[in-house]
């Protein structure tokens, strides 16, 4: 690689403007987040749905309950994604965030046949002083605004 080409390619990197993302959350999710005791959100899935592959460091995600409005951002301060999952590479992400994820086991059971993970490590969690409206109808869980 050339040195232009390594300029090129750090400026891009650097100059990237975030990614906003909408983030479907259920039950106390968002209030450990803002509180600061999720410290790590993971998306798992049997399939390659966003966020895999779609968040990086420093987009933003807005904070949204569902079938609810949108009350808070978070940022994301690390992204690992990880594929071809099975039941023992789970038990070491489970060993590995699993309490700074801040998921019960009933979670943990339901991914039993996840092939992708998304690993989120969150920073800066911000409340919304009023509540933002959201046109989202649709039963995704993530949504990525451009």
């Amino acid at each position: 690689m050339t040195i232009s080409r390594f300029l090129v390619i750090l400026q891009t990197n650097i100059m990237e403007k975030p990614t906003m993302h909408i983030g479907v959350f259920v039950g106390d999710a968002i209030e450990n987040i803002l509180s600061g005791k999720k410290k790590i959100e993971g998306r798992f899935s049997i399939a390659r749905l966003a966020p895999y592959a779609k968040v990086k460091k420093g987009d933003i995600i807005l904070l949204k309950p569902s079938g609810g409005k949108i009350f808070g951002q978070v940022e994301a301060d690390n992204v690992l994604y990880f594929e071809n999952l099975d039941g023992e590479k789970l038990g070491k992400l489970r060993r590995e965030y699993g309490e700074d994820l801040a998921m019960p086991d009933e979670f943990w059971q339901s991914k039993a046949k996840a092939r992708y993970a998304t690993i989120i490590f969150l920073k800066n969690p911000r409340r919304y002083l009023s509540t933002l409206s959201c046109a989202k109808r649709d039963r995704r869980g993530w949504m990525i605004r451009a």
